[in-house]
């Protein structure tokens, strides 16, 4: 989710080299984040699941839990030739120092909304196991082995990849669907499938017919919708469908529906340079976004459920409210952004300072 240096052929680029696809992928993921929190917020997961209005917004849970299976992607995409080396290390410095300033404001405003909900020693515990943000655990996690990976992963050759990718698949998604021939055991090994994939797509470059590809995601998102509506009918969401690790992130129609998306935009072609540079500054931001939007979130759905009863009610308000939330977390993320920036460029210039200054001792003493 942090911003990367793109220099690859084949693929359609604006100014600065980007790659307008994967700004639209990174953009298109964030935006899903905040729809899936709208899920979290609305009561939807207690609500009995009957009706039309449950039944669209089933479709759209499933559609929108794409979201952080595309960050995966991505960090396969970008990250598969990064080496053992300092510099891999100290690029999750501003990950960390926005997940722990940003969640701070967080229990700021949740304490400020709700009462104490946290006090000084829940607020360190809930940031140092990443309550806070889940995803920023499993991403660190992922980018303290990305250079093994990748030993590993350069050490195949194509055939080997390919078998590597679809063992992965076997032992780690089909489980959920398949209870029979398919391990439990390893479904936690999910994120390495993402990462993986990205790694072959960005080598290979696979292209797909679109309109064919776009019916496929919507066949697929429509029996899972069917199949969870009516498993739950009559009662809430059931987790156990398809969801019994990490909401589903694992299982084999997230991991088909999440490449399709991916492929669909990662080469697409964006003319308008002013429509790429708005891809590009969202993207540069997806991650302080992701952060702040929990925050919006709290203050619009605490006052949106004094005039909202219940869930199926949400569905009207749920575009209005996913926009408000997304663009009070863009502009916060880019003001958090200035002023990260800001600080660093003091620090830099502190640092060379004292290093012209006791450069110039040396040369006196001698």
């Amino acid at each position: 989710m942090n911003k990367e240096e793109m220099n690859l052929e084949n693929i359609p680029k604006t100014r600065n080299e980007r790659i307008p696809g994967l700004d639209v992928i990174r953009t298109v993921a964030t935006f899903f984040v905040v729809c899936i929190h709208f899920y979290l917020n609305c009561g939807y997961y207690s609500a009995p699941m009957e009706g039309t209005a449950m039944f669209v917004m089933t479709y759209g849970r499933w559609l929108f839990l794409i979201c952080v299976p595309l960050f995966l992607l991505l960090t396969g995409y970008f990250k598969s030739n990064k080496k053992l080396c300092k510099e891999h290390y100290k690029s999750l410095i501003p990950i960390l120092t926005a997940y722990v300033v940003i969640s701070v404001i967080k229990i700021i405003a949740s304490n400020h909304i709700y009462g104490t909900v946290y006090t000084f020693s829940d607020a360190i515990r809930n940031i140092l196991n990443y309550q806070m943000a889940w995803y920023v655990g499993l991403y660190i996690s992922l980018m303290l082995l990305v250079p093994f990976l990748n030993i590993m992963w350069h050490a195949l050759d194509l055939k080997q990849k390919q078998v590597l990718m679809i063992s992965l698949l076997f032992i780690s998604t089909l489980y959920p669907l398949i209870k029979v021939i398919a391990p439990s055991y390893w479904q936690m090994l999910y994120p390495l499938v993402y990462y993986f994939m990205g790694a072959y797509i960005k080598e290979r470059q696979p292209k797909i017919k679109k309109g064919l590809a776009i019916l496929i995601l919507f066949v697929i998102v429509m029996a899972e919708t069917i199949g969870v509506y009516y498993y739950s009918r009559g009662v809430s969401f059931k987790w156990d469908f398809l969801g019994s690790v990490d909401n589903g992130y694992n299982a084999l129609p997230v991991v088909a529906c999440t490449v399709i998306v991916f492929l669909c935009l990662y080469d697409i072609k964006i003319k308008t340079r002013f429509v790429a540079w708005i891809f590009e500054k969202i993207s540069s931001v997806s991650f302080e976004i992701y952060l702040f939007a929990g925050i919006f979130d709290a203050y619009l759905y605490f006052y949106a459920k004094r005039y909202i009863m219940d869930a199926p009610s949400f569905l009207p308000y749920f575009l209005p409210l996913v926009l408000l939330s997304f663009v009070g977390a863009a502009i916060a993320s880019f003001l958090y952004q200035w002023v990260y920036r800001t600080v660093e460029k003091k620090i830099v210039k502190c640092n060379e300072k004292r290093l012209m200054k006791k450069h110039n001792r040396e040369l006196l003493n001698k």
